[in-house]
């Protein structure tokens, strides 16, 4: 049985900056509103800053799209948050294919985007995606780092054949 699978990580400068002005504006704060209070109150506030910027920090740090592609059908989601999780079994898709997109013109922007109930996109960076149409007409569209794996695992599960606007 042939399987595609795709981890994609946030590894950006900018990211690392994000998280570095989080927990900057986090303890700093922390520091100033405890500078002349009590020593338990300052614990308080301390463990509270803490409990609040190491699951975001975490969870940026962690951030990873995965994608997989086997004869069920196609997953994906944005670990560590199973809620993102979404599966579309064979049977339920119409029209699945490569396609390039422009994520800030499309979208508004990269990560979790839903635009109502019809259009779903989940994508990291980059501009190549599987665009999953289902049944329902429910459009979803998953960025890709791999297009060529992608279109090739396609190809071996999807009975309709593989439209795609993408080129390499």
């Amino acid at each position: 049985m042939k399987i595609f699978q795709e981890k994609q990580f946030i590894n950006r400068w900018w990211l690392l900056m994000f998280i570095l002005a989080i927990i900057v504006i986090i303890v700093g704060t922390a520091y100033y509103a405890t500078k002349d209070a009590s020593e338990d109150t300052a614990m308080i506030v301390s463990l509270i800053s803490v409990g609040i910027t190491l699951p975001i920090v975490l969870g940026l740090l962690y951030l990873r799209l995965e994608t997989r592609i086997d004869a069920e059908g196609v997953t994906t989601y944005f670990k560590p948050f199973s809620f993102t999780r979404k599966h579309f079994s064979w049977q339920e898709i119409k029209e699945c294919y490569l396609r390039k997109y422009d994520s800030k013109k499309e979208f508004g922007g990269w990560g979790l985007r839903g635009i109502g109930e019809d259009w779903k996109a989940y994508f990291i960076y980059g501009n190549k995606g599987i665009q999953i149409i289902t049944n329902k007409d429910k459009h979803f569209l998953i960025g890709t780092q791999r297009p060529a794996a992608a279109k090739e695992i396609l190809k071996t599960y999807f009975q309709n054949p593989v439209n795609t606007t993408y080129e390499k």
